[in-house]
């Protein structure tokens, strides 16, 4: 499973949904109800699970799905 399969699969059990209901192009606050308590704690779940740490101005820029997932795959970089 590549990495991106393994974010959508860990943001979709997060969130209690299946990965066939999450659009990379979802809006985290507007189509998915995420404000900024739900937010960060899925921030924390995606860190503890992919061994990540972000930092808050990579956190202030998250709109869309695709950003959370470019940022985690970025952090596995480094």
């Amino acid at each position: 499973m590549t990495t991106e399969k393994q974010i959508i699969q860990a943001i979709a059990e997060h969130l209690g949904v299946s990965v066939e209901d999450l659009d990379r192009h979802a809006l985290l606050r507007e189509e998915l109800d995420l404000g900024p308590i739900e937010l960060n704690d899925l921030l924390v779940d995606l860190s503890q699970k992919f061994d990540v740490s972000f930092d808050s101005s990579d956190i202030e820029g998250l709109r869309k799905i695709d950003d959370l997932i470019v940022l985690i795959e970025d952090n596995l970089l480094d």
